[in-house]
């Protein structure tokens, strides 16, 4: 399939924020493309560089001489995590997209196994869940405690509803509002994908140690705006129910 400019869009779209990740950033670049190129059907890779005040801007300016793959989005200053992923999201092609952040902690060879479920079951996507999550024993233990809250605020029966790595098809993603702008965006996207009515499946994924750089959450702050966040979410999507607004 080709757009109207002629150019043939990607079957998969692979969608990360990128922050300071100077790093790390060449080697996951680096994976990812080695993954895809053993894949046969076109495929593209989309970074945000969300303001970053390290090096990661001519890193990856380097790169996509490299890598005809790869394409970037820049800001001049940090908006955030989902402003960063959104944008990313928002200038992807693909017939699907996936979701993952730039880190090295996922494996992109795990998107394409939940590509082959969604398109096997037919559904609009796949969200992963991880397996030994590697992280601190409290960033472990407050990261369950949120997935069992947010079960139970949106009646949901998801096991890590805040995994990154999501395989989701492009026209459901790129036209859902992406409102959080930190740690709570990867749960907001399933919250508001089933809200819309969307059949999302789950498949474990992989979940690796850091490889280089550092981790920007801040444990008791972000568990705090995460459960701001989860309120906020909850009574918009009453109203939305109730067909007071538009969308949820």
């Amino acid at each position: 399939m080709t757009d109207p400019a002629g150019v043939t869009q990607p079957d998969l779209s692979v969608a990360a924020p990128c922050f300071n990740e100077e790093e790390i950033i060449e080697e996951v670049v680096v994976e990812w493309d080695g993954v895809l190129s053993g894949w046969p059907r076109p495929s593209e890779i989309v970074l945000c560089n969300d303001g970053s005040q390290d090096g990661t801007g001519a890193v990856l300016a380097r790169l996509q001489q490299r890598y005809p793959r790869l394409r970037v989005v820049s800001y001049e200053t940090n908006g955030g995590y989902g402003r960063a992923l959104s944008s990313a999201i928002a200038a992807t092609r693909g017939r699907w997209v996936a979701t993952i952040d730039s880190d090295g902690q996922f494996d992109v060879a795990d998107a394409l196994r939940l590509l082959e479920q969604a398109e096997r079951e037919g559904l609009d996507g796949v969200a992963g869940y991880r397996r030994g999550k590697k992280a601190g024993f409290v960033h472990v233990a407050a990261d369950r405690l949120l997935n069992r809250l947010v079960c139970w605020m949106f009646s949901l029966d998801h096991r890590d509803t805040n995994c990154a790595l999501k395989v989701v098809k492009g026209e459901r993603l790129r036209g859902l509002r992406i409102e959080a702008r930190g740690y709570p965006t990867p749960t907001e996207i399933v919250v508001r994908l089933l809200a819309c009515g969307a059949r999302l499946g789950e498949a474990g994924v992989t979940h690796r140690e850091r490889a280089g750089g550092a981790s920007k959450l801040h444990p008791w702050r972000t568990a705090w705006n995460f459960l701001r966040f989860l309120v906020y979410l909850r009574r918009k999507l009453k109203l939305y129910r109730a067909r007071i607004i538009v969308e949820p």
